[in-house]
């Protein structure tokens, strides 16, 4: 009987998780979750305005070259667009936002280029910001 006794005392003694233990761990890898996937989204958001500022740094390129090669830069009406149909860049330049940039000849030695943001829409705060580069 003793050794009986024995057996059982070591299945109570035993212990296994709670549920209570269980739910805390799945609540602190639900809470660790939610910030590494708010603060991965806010890099990836941050990543694609870097490179429509690179994308436009590109562009500018393009058009020194398009001005040196044809004394000045293309008119506001023919766009970016005559950047490809010189052969000076092979298709026409979008931001990261898959949206076209928009080029404004302001004189003959100056132009704007611009990204309307991640909304595609004027204004904006954020990364819903205009990015603007003038030359």
């Amino acid at each position: 009987m003793n050794r009986f006794l024995k057996n059982s005392r070591l299945v109570t003694d035993q212990r296994g998780m709670t549920l209570i233990e269980i739910m805390v761990v799945v609540a602190i890898l639900g809470m660790m979750m939610t910030i590494i996937t708010v603060a991965y989204v806010r890099y990836l958001d941050q990543s694609k305005v870097d490179g429509t500022k690179i994308q436009m740094a590109n562009v500018e390129q393009a058009l020194d070259a398009y001005k040196i090669q044809y004394g000045n830069y293309p008119t506001t009406e023919q766009g970016l667009q005559e950047l490809v149909t010189k052969g000076v860049m092979k298709g026409l330049p979008t931001d990261k936002w898959e949206n076209e940039l928009e080029y404004i000849r302001n004189s003959s030695t100056s132009y704007s280029i611009k990204s309307l943001g991640a909304d595609a829409a004027a204004g904006g705060e954020g990364f819903d910001e205009d990015i603007l580069n003038e030359q």
